[in-house]
């Protein structure tokens, strides 16, 4: 019987050591981090700009060659039929502006690092917003704007860096004047949709600071005068009229609200002369992949229209070769200790 024991011992040695040795080449996967990233880096003129707020919002998602809007943001009205480079900036902006009317809480939020970046990760694939508040590095601050991002890949895992515009305004004591005006894109007005009046709602730093009427008497524009304070401002429609749609574009100091109606096509249609002056241009994205072996990176222009994020060798599951040599000692050691411990034969 002890023969026996000792027969099954050494059998069931063998056999693990032969394991061990088969195991040593198969790869060894392990899951990487689910989810996407979005990483913004902010700086201007070669200023890192360290402690900048940012807020994360996921606004929608694709639906064919365009996008919807869900959730909180199921009601905006902004036109996302045209995401050209030109148009892209103009979204974000609206966008953001319905963000901040109706307080919506964001999905995520941080400052800059010492570095300039903040990251949000585990992110799906959707259409997100960053909106960006001033920060003083004196003797500037310096005010993001906003951006529009899609995350959109075949792939479980990606970081997607975006570099923000960002505009440096010196802070001083000066006393500026800024102008909110309304414009109607509805063929004169030719389907009697327009409403007599619309609510603008003034925000200073996302507070509510004052809500004006704008009417054909006072020509449909609102001016106002305050302190060159560094304090971020906003404008928003309270409530966009029937058959319309918005657009809201600003730069430091004026607002441009269009309502445009669902029958014209052309957002300049019979307003060619009426623009805001631009502070508001066109932002390059770099979209960077980056993989254990190498990072590509290419650059596009901030258009959701764009194709899907793809990566050369992106490992969604690693594979692993460094075991190999460890567990194949560690077998044919055992291997040997076996048969080195082998029982001699007894005489019967």
């Amino acid at each position: 019987m002890p023969y026996i024991i000792k027969r099954a011992q050494k059998l069931l040695i063998r056999f693990i050591c032969v394991l061990l040795v088969m195991a040593a080449f198969v790869p060894v996967r392990i899951s990487a981090d689910s989810g996407k990233t979005i990483t913004l880096e902010c700086s201007k003129d070669e200023v890192i700009i360290a402690g900048m707020r940012w807020k994360l919002f996921r606004t929608g998602e694709r639906n064919g060659s365009g996008f919807i809007f869900t959730g909180d943001f199921a009601g905006c009205q902004a036109d996302m039929s045209d995401m050209s480079a030109e148009n892209i900036s103009r979204a974000a902006q609206t966008v953001e502006s319905y963000a901040i009317k109706k307080m919506l809480a964001p999905i995520a939020e941080g400052l800059t690092d010492s570095s300039g970046k903040i990251s949000f990760g585990g992110l799906s694939d959707g259409l997100y917003l960053a909106i960006g508040y001033p920060v003083d590095i004196a003797p500037y601050y310096y005010e993001p704007s906003p951006l529009l991002m899609e995350v959109r890949s075949d792939k479980d895992s990606f970081t997607f860096d975006a570099y923000p515009k960002i505009i440096r305004v010196t802070l001083s004591d000066r006393v500026v004047s800024y102008t909110v005006k309304k414009v109607w894109l509805d063929n004169d007005d030719l389907y009697e949709a327009r409403p007599t009046y619309v609510t603008v709602d003034i925000f200073r730093n996302e507070e509510l600071y004052d809500t004006v009427i704008l009417n054909e008497e006072n020509e449909w524009k609102y001016r106002w005068v305050e302190s060159d304070t560094g304090a971020q401002w906003r404008v928003a429609e309270r409530a966009v009229p029937v058959d319309y749609e918005v657009r809201i574009e600003h730069n430091d100091t004026q607002f441009l609200v269009r309502n445009r109606h669902k029958t014209v096509t052309d957002w300049d249609e019979g307003d060619r002369t009426t623009t805001v002056t631009p502070n508001i241009t066109t932002t390059t994205m770099t979209t960077a992949v980056t993989t254990s072996e190498e990072k590509t990176k290419t650059t596009v222009p901030p258009t959701t229209s764009a194709p899907p994020v793809t990566t050369t060798g992106l490992p969604q599951t690693g594979q692993l070769w460094w075991p190999v040599l460890p567990m194949v000692i560690g077998g044919l050691l055992l291997i040997a200790i076996s048969f080195f411990f082998r029982p001699g034969r007894k005489n019967e």
